[in-house]
């Protein structure tokens, strides 16, 4: 018979997984013990977080529900010192294009939660997107389940759907780009900011570095999301030698 601490381990299959805090590593309480005044920090958590991360940067209004956006939680996420690292993102052996990425929540040096999700252009939103955009999708995906697992709750208590958005499908396109501007990033523009990035980060990190300043900076989920103008600054900065944003530059 496998012991507890086996099936923590092998994570028993799960896509969804989340490890216990331990309670006694100093850092790993993000609320009071009391209950009554964890409770009020929450709320007064969740008034702050509905008071400045609204419209369309933050949330989707998809068939009439309103679900949170990566950008939700990640902002959410920081102001508990809750910080996602990628793990991997790989892409699989299949016929259509199809990436799986996984993405741990760390509290200092404590893994929180961990979340993993696919994207693949067997979906309609993403038949006709290049592979560069579906592995950051998994990315996305893989960051808001990691946080919703723990924090779901208060999605609930802000009035939201726990799921996220990322993962709702949409007919027949990505609401990531439904409000893109005609003037969209190019793909060789795209492409020459991962390749920069890989050179200064490593390409284990380009891409978290990328879609946190590109979160940071534009308030955007991914690469899609940005046009030309964007695109430039985001290269000038990168051959100029200057770093991405992070959270704690702000």
């Amino acid at each position: 018979m496998e012991t507890k601490k086996e099936n923590e381990q092998k994570g028993n299959g799960d896509m969804d997984q989340i490890m216990m805090v331990p309670t006694t590593k100093r850092g790993a309480i993000l609320f009071s013990r009391s209950p009554k005044k964890a409770m009020q920090e929450m709320k007064d958590l969740v008034q702050i977080i509905a008071s400045q991360c609204t419209g369309t940067e933050f949330i989707a209004e998809i068939k009439g529900k309103k679900y949170p956006k990566v950008e939700w939680w990640t902002t959410i996420g920081a102001t508990l010192g809750l910080f996602p690292v990628v793990m991997y993102s790989k892409k699989l052996d299949r016929d259509t294009i199809a990436y799986e990425a996984r993405v741990e929540v760390r509290h200092g040096d404590i893994i929180v939660a961990a979340g993993e999700a696919l994207c693949s252009s067997e979906e309609k939103q993403w038949k006709d997107a290049p592979e560069y955009s579906i592995k950051s999708m998994a990315i996305t995906r893989a960051t808001g389940k990691a946080y919703r697992i723990p924090l779901s709750f208060l999605a609930v208590m802000a009035g939201l759907a726990p799921t996220n958005a990322e993962e709702i499908p949409v007919e027949g396109k990505n609401f990531n780009n439904s409000s893109a501007p005609t003037s969209s990033a190019s793909v060789k523009q795209l492409d020459y900011i991962l390749h920069l990035a890989n050179g200064l980060y490593g390409e284990n990190n380009a891409l978290r570095r990328i879609g946190l300043h590109i979160s940071i900076s534009y308030g955007k989920s991914t690469g899609v999301e940005l046009n030309k103008a964007e695109a430039s600054g985001i290269i000038e900065r990168l051959v100029n030698g200057q770093e991405l944003l992070l959270p704690e530059d702000e």
